[in-house]
């Protein structure tokens, strides 16, 4: 993230700060920011709604027959390549 916190690269790492994927300097950065921007702090709550709801939708496992049939796709592409 630049040193320049404009709402492009707080939105361009939002991904990054809610997966903890940042420096410590970058984070508070972004924290200091989002305190004072609404728009970004409008998307950042978006965003954690979003992963908050594939988390939960997530937790299902694929049948077994289907993840045979997608592992014996990927062992075929890797012994291809």
């Amino acid at each position: 993230m630049s040193t320049n916190d404009n709402c492009d690269d707080v939105i361009g790492h939002l991904f990054e700060y809610l997966d903890s994927e940042m420096t410590d300097n970058d984070a508070e950065r972004m924290r200091a920011h989002v305190a004072e921007c609404s728009p970004c702090l409008a998307e950042l709550s978006i965003d954690e709604l979003v992963k908050r709801l594939l988390r939960r939708s997530c937790t299902e496992q694929a049948p077994e027959h289907l993840r045979v049939k997608i592992h014996l796709q990927i062992t075929k592409l890797s012994a291809q390549g």
